[in-house]
């Protein structure tokens, strides 16, 4: 590396550049598009450590003792943790020669304007992009509990990343998992049911969810919503009637007005570059819904001290954008090239996660097209099972359910068990997978 091809315009101007780069982020300008800002609030740490501490515990009643008694000692909550090490992340860009030779020309011409213009036009680019991977990662990790660093996902290449991967998993509880009674949008699914289910098995009270357009549009296009809808106006309800689909404002209140719930609908999307290739990617997840007691303080944004900031290159110039953006700008050769990079050691992390339940649309088990209703086998996983055998296993982890049971509700009572049940219901059957 070598001091920019233009250090005196450099020197003069790259902090002005990066004031006004902090003024769109700190006037909403740019940082209304991102979420993260509006819900994490930013965090130092020294040792580029992270750590999510989350409680689960209900308050019970106290006992009525007579006089000279003991009192009884009641069970303490649990203390969940998640914990890691931040990663970095960063970008570059850079001017060619070509482009180069096109900023000498404006600058012999005495066009200052054009040519600054130009040779900082990567600077905001290269600050925003930082905020953008924040951005991708908080919306994957919010409607997932995981999110991927980098560019391995298990053993396959991650799309919209270069890099090694690091898997960060924020502990969600399985507890607060759940799945669809029946896909939405296959005949007769029941969203409404689904998101009752989830309500009720929550820990905290649910006051707003967020989930994608396509989820949101399933919902309120659904019978149940109709019907909602129908019975918040009063209006008729027959047998076979066809009635009509609510419109956004119509369901939303009609849906607050019954639960004391409201939707924030989720269709943010990412433009990510990776050898050359520029994808378009939405990375909160389409067949989620995330259910929240509030969605005001959800978390932290966790910044660490970069080891170029204690350690400058000899010749770079460096400018901080907010709290950890690191801008820098040089120069090289064999080709010549002017560079402008981003770098930060930061990660979005969230809190409370027993707080926070996950619904996922189209995580069911349906009834395989081989299946014969009235025999003593079921298919279940993947696997075929002695229905007994299931009633049994259901059973064993608390749910009781009739001999004569029919195959469709059976998957139906399978589908309704959160993820938590379902993993102990695999145990009992000993499923292989």
């Amino acid at each position: 590396m070598k001091k920019s091809l233009y250090i005196e315009l450099v020197d003069k101007w790259f902090s002005t550049i990066k004031g006004k780069i902090e003024l769109k982020i700190n006037n909403k300008t740019e940082a209304g598009l991102y979420l993260h800002e509006q819900v994490l609030t930013p965090e130092y740490t020294s040792d580029l450590k992270w750590d999510s501490a989350n409680v689960s515990d209900v308050v019970v009643a106290s006992d009525v003792v007579s006089m000279d008694s003991p009192l009884a000692l009641k069970k303490r909550g649990t203390l969940g943790r998640a914990s890691g090490t931040i990663v970095k992340t960063g970008m570059k860009k850079s001017l060619n020669e070509s482009e180069i030779t096109n900023l000498n020309i404006l600058g012999k011409l005495g066009k200052w304007v054009q040519m600054i213009g130009k040779l900082f036009e990567d600077t905001p680019k290269c600050a925003l992009g930082i905020k953008e991977r924040i951005e991708i990662m908080f919306l994957e990790a919010i409607s997932t509990g995981y999110t991927i660093v980098g560019g391995i996902d298990g053993d396959a290449e991650k799309e919209d990343n270069t890099g090694t991967g690091v898997r960060v998993n924020f502990g969600f509880l399985d507890s607060n998992k759940f799945g669809a009674a029946i896909k939405w949008g296959n005949t007769g699914y029941t969203p409404i049911s689904d998101i009752e289910r989830a309500v009720a098995g929550a820990e905290s009270t649910v006051t707003v969810i967020w989930l994608s357009k396509v989820a949101y549009s399933l919902l309120r296009n659904s019978d149940e919503a109709k019907r909602l809808y129908a019975n918040f106006k009063s209006i008729p309800v027959q047998t076979n009637s066809i009635l009509p689909t609510p419109n956004k404002a119509q369901f939303n209140e009609a849906f607050e007005e019954e639960y004391d719930i409201t939707f924030k609908v989720i269709d943010r999307e990412v433009i990510t570059e990776k050898n050359g290739k520029r994808t378009r990617v939405k990375p909160f997840d389409t067949n989620t819904l995330v259910l929240l007691s509030q969605d005001t303080n959800l978390g932290r944004v966790v910044y660490g001290e970069l080891a170029e900031e204690t350690n400058p290159v000899a010749g770079v110039k460096y400018e901080k954008v907010g709290e950890y953006i690191l801008i820098s700008k040089y120069a090289k050769n064999d080709p010549l090239r002017e560079f402008t990079s981003s770098q930060a050691l930061v990660l979005p992390v969230i809190d409370g996660v027993n707080d926070i339940c996950l619904l996922d649309t189209q995580e069911a088990q349906e009834v395989a097209p081989t299946e014969i209703e009235d025999d003593a086998n079921i298919t279940i996983y993947g696997q075929s099972f002695v229905k007994a055998t299931v009633t049994g296993a259901l059973t064993s982890i608390g749910v009781r359910t009739a001999s004569n049971i029919k195959d469709s509700t059976l998957i139906t009572k399978i589908n309704e068990l959160s993820d938590e049940q379902e993993l102990n219901l695999k145990v009992a059957l000993e499923v292989t997978e």
